[in-house]
C-alpha cells in the first residue's frame, strides 16, 4: 500500500474548509495525528458527506505527482504522523516516516528564521476545526484546545516579511512593513509560523523580502499605524491575534517567550 500511495499519479487529500488546511484528527486508539488521502474522487466525497452532520465542512483538493513529495513533506511542518490511505474499501494507515524521511528538526531549531512550526500548526489546525464549526461547543474542550495553541504561540519564533526599496539615487533602503484588511476593512500585519506560510502568501514576491524572525514580545515593536494587530498565516488557517490578545499572552506566559 505505501507503494501504491507514492506510485499515484494524483491522489486526493480530505481539506478543511475551515482552515484551507489538511483535515487533521486524532486517532482514539492509536492518537495519531493523522490525515485522509484518497485514490478516487467518489470515496473522497463519501468521506465528507459523513461528516456533514456533525457540521465538518471537507473538500478533497488534488496533489498531483510532481507536488507530492513536497506535499507530503509538508506534513511534518503540521505536526502530523500518519496518513489514512483510502483505496476502494480498503482503508491503510501508514506512519509518515515511511512514505518521506523525516526533517532533520535538531538543526532546524537552531534557526533564527522558524522554518518549521509543527506544535503551533498542530494546535492551531485543531483548535481552529472546533471553533469555526457551527454548533454549540463544549466549552471546557474548547478551552483546554484553546489554552495549548496559545502556550505553543507564546513558545514560537514567528517570520515577518519586510518590503525593502531602494530609489536610485537614495542612500538607505526604505523599509515598508505589509498588511492585510478584514472583511470590516482592519489593518492587519500579516506573521507566519514557518517559511513554507510566508511563501505560501507571498508567493513570487517573497524572494524580495528581507525576513524578521521575531517571538510574541517583539511584535509590538512592528505595530504600525492603525494596526488592530497581526493575522498568524492569512493564507492558511487565518488567525487574527489582537494587541489585546497579545499583551495578555506576553504577560501570562513570559516563562515561555524565547530569549530574543
Amino acid at each position: 500500500m505505501i507503494k501504491k500511495l507514492q506510485r499515484l499519479e494524483e491522489m486526493l487529500v480530505a481539506f478543511s474548509q475551515f482552515t484551507r488546511m489538511p483535515f487533521v484528527e486524532c486517532d482514539e486508539e492509536t492518537f495519531d495525528d493523522q490525515i485522509h488521502v484518497f485514490a478516487d474522487a467518489t470515496k473522497i466525497q463519501e468521506f465528507a458527506k459523513s461528516f456533514l452532520e456533525d457540521k465538518i465542512l471537507l473538500a478533497g483538493v488534488k496533489v498531483p505527482v510532481e507536488q507530492k513529495k513536497s506535499f507530503l513533506n509538508s506534513l511534518y511542518s503540521i505536526g502530523v504522523n500518519a496518513v489514512m490511505f483510502h483505496d476502494g474499501d480498503s482503508i491503510t494507515r501508514i506512519q509518515l516516516q515511511d512514505l518521506i524521511r523525516q526533517p532533520d528538526f535538531e538543526n532546524l531549531l537552531k534557526e533564527k528564521i522558524p522554518v518549521m512550526n509543527p506544535s503551533l500548526q498542530l494546535s492551531a489546525l485543531y483548535f481552529i476545526q472546533e471553533l469555526r464549526r457551527p454548533v454549540q461547543h463544549d466549552q471546557v474542550q474548547l478551552h483546554d484546545m484553546e489554552e495549548e495553541m496559545i502556550r505553543d504561540i507564546a513558545k514560537s519564533r514567528f517570520i515577518m516579511g519586510l518590503e525593502v526599496e531602494k530609489k536610485e539615487g537614495d542612500s538607505k533602503e526604505k523599509i515598508r512593513i505589509p498588511f492585510v484588511k478584514d472583511k470590516d476593512e482592519n489593518i492587519l500585519q500579516p506573521i507566519f509560523s514557518d517559511f513554507a506560510e510566508f511563501q505560501k502568501h507571498y508567493k513570487q514576491k517573497a524572494l524580495k523580502m528581507k525576513l524578521a524572525p521575531l517571538t510574541l514580545a517583539q511584535l509590538s515593536s512592528y505595530l504600525i499605524e492603525d494596526s488592530k494587530g497581526f493575522v498568524l498565516n492569512p493564507s492558511g488557517f487565518n488567525l487574527p491575534l489582537s494587541k489585546d490578545q497579545i499583551n495578555m499572552i506576553t504577560d501570562n506566559f513570559q516563562d515561555l517567550i524565547p530569549e530574543n
